[in-house]
């Protein structure tokens, strides 16, 4: 591979320019994937990127390919001129700081959203559980009510 500087672009989820894509991406594709790897109906990881390249599509258009998922090892890009040997967040401009915290807020709330899920799910779970352990009960009291 060659070496260069990688400039990445960045868009908002809402991107109207882009809103096919996001649409088949995670509506279409995502879900085929999740089947495929036996992950069907489990959460996607809170932070993961999949970055796209264009090529050339039929008839001119332009078509993506995915070229990499990325879960383990996601970077805040608007920090990125805090990072390496004797830099720190005074090297990252006040923009890129707002952007950058704007989205590692966004990143905590959902965080609690999806352990708020997680927990209400357990709640659920438990009360069914509860639920199923009394069935015998109710059905022996019902059972002689209905001998009287």
């Amino acid at each position: 591979a060659g070496g260069g500087i990688n400039t990445p672009t960045f868009y908002a989820p809402d991107a109207p320019e882009y809103a096919d894509l996001r649409q088949k991406f995670v509506f279409d594709d995502i879900p085929k994937l999740l089947n495929a790897m036996g992950l069907g109906g489990e959460p996607l990881p809170l932070i993961w990127t999949g970055d796209f390249i264009p090529a050339d599509g039929p008839n001119g258009s332009t078509v993506y390919i995915v070229g990499e998922f990325n879960c383990s090892c996601v970077g805040i890009s608007n920090f990125g001129a805090g990072c390496g040997p004797g830099k720190d967040l005074k090297d990252v401009t006040d923009d890129n700081y707002k952007q950058a915290m704007e989205l590692c807020n966004l990143i905590g709330v959902k965080a609690i959203e999806a352990l708020n899920e997680i927990k209400a799910k357990k709640m659920v779970t438990n009360v069914v559980k509860g639920l199923a352990a009394l069935a015998p009960i109710v059905a022996m009291v019902a059972m002689k009510f209905a001998k009287k």
